[in-house]
Protein backbone atom coordinates (compact mmCIF):
# COMPACT_ATOMS: atom_id res chain seq x y z
CA UNK A 1 0.00 0.00 0.00
CA UNK A 2 1.28 3.74 -0.87
CA UNK A 3 2.29 5.83 1.48
CA UNK A 4 -0.32 8.76 2.36
CA UNK A 5 0.14 12.07 -0.02
CA UNK A 6 -0.55 15.54 1.15
CA UNK A 7 -1.95 18.63 -1.24
CA UNK A 8 1.87 20.41 -1.37
CA UNK A 9 0.74 23.13 -4.23
CA UNK A 10 -1.88 23.91 -7.32
CA UNK A 11 -0.21 24.81 -10.70
CA UNK A 12 -1.18 26.85 -12.99
CA UNK A 13 0.25 28.57 -16.43
CA UNK A 14 0.45 32.87 -16.19
CA UNK A 15 -0.71 34.26 -19.07
CA UNK A 16 0.21 38.30 -17.63
CA UNK A 17 2.93 36.98 -15.36
CA UNK A 18 3.27 41.26 -13.48
CA UNK A 19 -1.03 40.97 -13.29
CA UNK A 20 -0.83 37.35 -11.85
CA UNK A 21 1.75 38.88 -9.31
CA UNK A 22 -0.02 41.81 -8.85
CA UNK A 23 -3.48 40.40 -7.61
CA UNK A 24 -2.25 37.69 -5.74
CA UNK A 25 0.61 39.96 -3.66
CA UNK A 26 -1.80 43.24 -3.66
CA UNK A 27 -5.08 41.46 -3.96
CA UNK A 28 -5.21 38.41 -2.23
CA UNK A 29 -2.52 39.15 0.37
CA UNK A 30 -0.35 36.20 -0.59
CA UNK A 31 3.22 36.26 -0.06
CA UNK A 32 5.59 35.47 -2.76
CA UNK A 33 7.65 32.70 -1.13
CA UNK A 34 9.39 30.94 -4.16
CA UNK A 35 10.91 31.49 -7.61
CA UNK A 36 12.91 29.38 -9.86
CA UNK A 37 13.95 29.44 -13.58
CA UNK A 38 15.72 27.03 -15.72
CA UNK A 39 15.47 24.80 -18.81
CA UNK A 40 12.54 22.30 -18.91
CA UNK A 41 13.88 19.16 -21.36
CA UNK A 42 10.36 18.32 -21.90
CA UNK A 43 8.93 21.57 -22.72
CA UNK A 44 12.11 22.60 -24.89
CA UNK A 45 11.72 25.76 -23.43
CA UNK A 46 13.51 28.06 -20.59
CA UNK A 47 10.52 28.80 -17.42
CA UNK A 48 9.98 30.59 -14.56
CA UNK A 49 8.03 29.09 -11.57
CA UNK A 50 6.68 31.53 -8.83
CA UNK A 51 4.89 30.45 -6.25
CA UNK A 52 2.69 32.29 -3.64
CA UNK A 53 1.51 31.33 0.05
CA UNK A 54 -2.20 32.28 0.56
CA UNK A 55 -2.39 33.33 4.49
CA UNK A 56 -3.79 29.40 5.17
CA UNK A 57 -0.24 28.46 4.24
CA UNK A 58 -2.02 27.18 0.70
CA UNK A 59 1.23 27.33 -2.19
CA UNK A 60 -0.29 28.24 -5.58
CA UNK A 61 2.12 28.22 -8.35
CA UNK A 62 2.08 29.75 -11.99
CA UNK A 63 4.29 29.10 -14.82
CA UNK A 64 5.89 31.39 -17.69
CA UNK A 65 7.93 30.63 -20.69
CA UNK A 66 8.95 32.23 -24.52
CA UNK A 67 6.46 29.43 -26.07
CA UNK A 68 3.30 29.83 -24.06
CA UNK A 69 0.58 31.47 -26.50
CA UNK A 70 -2.59 30.25 -24.81
CA UNK A 71 -5.04 29.62 -25.33
CA UNK A 72 -6.06 27.53 -22.29
CA UNK A 73 -6.68 24.57 -21.61
CA UNK A 74 -7.04 22.45 -24.43
CA UNK A 75 -4.60 23.85 -26.65
CA UNK A 76 -2.87 20.92 -27.78
CA UNK A 77 0.78 22.54 -27.43
CA UNK A 78 0.97 23.29 -23.62
CA UNK A 79 2.82 21.16 -21.49
CA UNK A 80 1.39 18.26 -19.87
CA UNK A 81 2.35 19.11 -16.23
CA UNK A 82 1.40 22.96 -16.38
CA UNK A 83 -2.09 22.72 -14.87
CA UNK A 84 -2.07 19.96 -11.71
CA UNK A 85 -1.91 19.67 -8.02
CA UNK A 86 1.25 18.80 -6.35
CA UNK A 87 0.72 15.60 -3.91
CA UNK A 88 4.25 15.18 -1.75
CA UNK A 89 5.42 12.04 0.40
CA UNK A 90 7.93 11.82 2.32
CA UNK A 91 10.61 9.80 0.68
CA UNK A 92 12.06 8.57 -2.52
CA UNK A 93 10.70 4.69 -1.95
CA UNK A 94 7.05 6.27 -1.42
CA UNK A 95 7.09 7.79 -5.07
CA UNK A 96 8.23 4.08 -5.62
CA UNK A 97 5.46 2.36 -3.85
CA UNK A 98 2.82 4.65 -5.35
CA UNK A 99 4.51 4.07 -9.01
CA UNK A 100 3.66 -0.10 -8.48
CA UNK A 101 -0.01 0.95 -7.17
CA UNK A 102 -1.04 2.41 -9.90
CA UNK A 103 0.57 0.22 -12.39
CA UNK A 104 -1.36 -2.49 -10.48
CA UNK A 105 -4.55 -0.47 -10.80
CA UNK A 106 -3.82 0.19 -14.38
CA UNK A 107 -3.77 3.57 -14.15
CA UNK A 108 -1.79 5.25 -17.07
CA UNK A 109 0.57 8.07 -15.50
CA UNK A 110 4.04 8.99 -16.60
CA UNK A 111 7.46 8.95 -14.65
CA UNK A 112 10.00 12.00 -14.88
CA UNK A 113 13.19 11.92 -12.90
CA UNK A 114 15.41 15.19 -13.48
CA UNK A 115 18.27 13.59 -11.35
CA UNK A 116 17.01 15.05 -8.41
CA UNK A 117 13.61 14.18 -8.10
CA UNK A 118 11.06 11.14 -9.43
CA UNK A 119 7.67 12.59 -10.26
CA UNK A 120 4.81 10.63 -11.69
CA UNK A 121 1.87 12.58 -12.97
CA UNK A 122 -1.78 10.88 -13.88
CA UNK A 123 -4.95 12.34 -14.62
CA UNK A 124 -8.34 11.18 -12.75
CA UNK A 125 -11.27 10.46 -14.26
CA UNK A 126 -12.34 13.69 -15.05
CA UNK A 127 -9.10 15.10 -16.09
CA UNK A 128 -7.13 16.25 -13.33
CA UNK A 129 -3.67 16.11 -13.66
CA UNK A 130 -2.06 14.72 -10.17
CA UNK A 131 2.08 15.14 -9.67
CA UNK A 132 3.11 12.87 -7.00
CA UNK A 133 6.91 13.73 -5.82
CA UNK A 134 8.43 12.95 -2.83
CA UNK A 135 9.99 15.73 -0.04
CA UNK A 136 10.34 15.56 3.28
CA UNK A 137 9.10 19.17 3.14
CA UNK A 138 6.47 21.81 1.37
CA UNK A 139 8.28 22.73 -1.99
CA UNK A 140 8.86 26.36 -1.04
CA UNK A 141 8.50 26.15 2.73
CA UNK A 142 12.42 27.16 2.92
CA UNK A 143 12.27 30.13 0.58
CA UNK A 144 12.37 33.56 1.50
CA UNK A 145 10.47 36.20 -0.48
CA UNK A 146 13.58 38.59 -1.30
CA UNK A 147 15.59 35.37 -3.31
CA UNK A 148 11.99 34.67 -4.94
CA UNK A 149 11.68 38.36 -5.99
CA UNK A 150 15.29 38.18 -7.28
CA UNK A 151 14.67 35.36 -9.98
CA UNK A 152 11.13 37.04 -11.28
CA UNK A 153 12.74 40.49 -11.68
CA UNK A 154 15.34 38.31 -13.34
CA UNK A 155 12.81 36.52 -15.62
CA UNK A 156 11.39 40.04 -16.11
CA UNK A 157 14.50 41.68 -17.24
CA UNK A 158 14.64 44.24 -14.17
CA UNK A 159 17.83 45.52 -12.47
Amino acid sequence: MPAPVSVDHLAFPARDLAATDDFYSRVLKAKLVHAESGYSPSWKSDYLLITFALPDGTRLSFFDWPADTGPYPDDRDMPNDVFHIGLRCNSPQDVIAWQNHLFQHRIVYHSEDDGKTRRLFIRDPNGIRFEIFASDRAKSSDDQERAARAVYDEWQGKP
